[in-house]
């Protein structure tokens, strides 16, 4: 038996065989990322609890512990000649390529677009399905090691198509105070209301309860650290929120028939973005899986490849070696992918088999790149095995469902007798009597 601990030592990137893994090791894949949430509910909590109570003090105060920055009340919000300034900084490209990535967005955002539609409609019965859009939403972006301008467009877009009337963002300012100015040309771009200059648990708070300055919404979306993702998770009710959207991950399911050399690619471009991304191959091929490795491991002998790439290959990837397609696909299923790419033979005919999965990219000139920047779907997907409960977010995460019922005399009439039985049953006697009185002879 392979050694099963090989796959957490990036010097030892050893191939392991699915069908040899223990339930243990096998559950370590499963729960990648999951951390004890426990450890820092607590101190969550607390800075949620001084938000809510002191407002933009609070807020002042965490912007000042957590990134370094000593902010007045009138600097939380980002000025009109601060966006101005950011246009004039930003290369024209990046302008171009918003807008191309914008106008993909729409377009498929659009299509996403329900119409309202009868449910029934029979003799003194008629029930319709109609579409609201939300009033506010907060999208917050993600700050740190990187700017994310293209997670604005992933949020924004699919909140204007849908028809929200109040678009705000937070963000975490840098070092200097000042918020990346990409950030800053993509949201006003996309049509954001406003911008504020604050990010982490703090900001969560802000957008839940609202704050003299920051004004509370209906719902928060948007990726973010462990700390804000048990933000989002505490203030739910208080405001609605879209999902786990943690580290990202990235499978690839291929077989003899993929080029090692993609295959190496997209790891580590997911690889690139966090030191807990995930990167895990997937193969019926033996040959491919020691191929892939030996790339891999030559790219480090190179120094090809960054800091993160390394940290995360390190602590998270693998290469598991299923015997035959049924095992991969079952362990497909069980680990619930971000991201899952299949290079394979006939990878059209594996789409019915996958159940769990954020996005599915076919081929070899579908790279998670795309879907990251260009192809037009929100790159904001479940993580953390969240894919097997979620959808990735959509137009319909700014929408909601309501139904129109109107009925005849008749109509009533043919359904009174099984309101008459529940509400004796559940001892509910003004039910019946709001019917009854309508079928009165007068």
């Amino acid at each position: 038996m392979l050694n099963q601990k090989l796959f957490w030592c990036v010097n030892m990137l050893e191939p392991l065989r699915l069908s040899e893994l223990e339930e243990k090791v096998l559950q370590k894949f499963i729960r990648r990322n999951k951390q004890n949430l426990q450890n820092i509910k607590d101190n969550v909590l607390e800075i949620l609890e001084e938000v809510r109570k002191n407002g933009d003090k609070a807020l002042i105060k965490y912007t000042k512990i957590y990134d370094g920055v000593k902010l007045s009340p009138n600097k939380l919000k980002v000025s009109e000649d601060e966006i101005l300034q950011a246009y004039r900084e930003v290369p024209k490209s990046l302008i171009k390529a918003i807008k191309e990535a914008s106008k993909n967005l729409k377009e498929i955002h659009e299509k996403q677009l329900p119409n309202e539609k009868i449910l029934k409609k029979t003799e003194g019965v008629y029930v319709k399905e109609v579409f609201k859009p939300l009033e506010s939403v907060g999208l917050y972006v993600p700050g740190g090691r990187v700017p994310y301008p293209s997670t604005v467009l992933m949020l924004g877009v699919p909140a204007k198509v849908a028809g929200v009337k109040k678009i705000v963002v937070c963000t975490p300012p840098g070092k200097d105070g000042k918020i990346n100015p990409a950030i800053l040309v993509a949201s006003d771009m996309v049509g954001v209301d406003e911008i504020y200059r604050v990010g982490g648990v703090q900001a969560i708070g802000a957008l839940a309860y609202g704050t003299r300055t920051i004004p509370k919404v209906d719902k928060i979306v948007g990726p973010g650290n462990i700390y804000v993702t048990t933000a989002k998770t505490a203030v739910y009710g208080e405001v609605g929120i879209d999902f786990p959207a943690g580290p990202t991950e990235i499978m690839v399911f291929a077989d003899e028939t993929a080029k090692p050399n993609l295959v190496v690619v997209d790891l580590l471009s997911q690889a690139e973005h966090d030191p807990l991304a995930v990167p895990i191959l997937v193969t019926t091929s033996e040959e491919l899986a020691f191929k892939v490795r030996e790339k891999i491991l030559t790219s480090f002998r190179r120094r090809l490849t960054k800091k993160t790439i390394k940290q995360s290959i390190k602590k998270h990837a693998a290469i598991l070696i299923a015997k035959n397609e049924e095992e991969a696909i079952n362990f497909i299923n069980k680990f619930a992918p971000e991201h899952l790419e299949i290079m394979t033979k006939n990878p059209e005919k594996i789409i019915p088999l996958i159940n769990n999965v954020g996005s599915i990219s076919l081929g070899k000139y579908t790279p998670v790149a795309v879907v990251d920047y260009a192809v037009g779907i929100s790159h904001v997907l479940p993580t953390g095995g969240a894919a097997s409960f979620h959808s990735g977010l959509s137009v319909y995460d700014f929408l909601k469902v309501v139904h129109v019922q109107k009925l005849t005399k008749e109509g009533l009439q043919k359904m009174k007798n099984v309101v008459e039985v529940f509400s004796k049953i559940e001892g509910l006697d003004w039910h019946e009597k709001s019917v009854k009185e309508r079928l009165k002879g007068r």
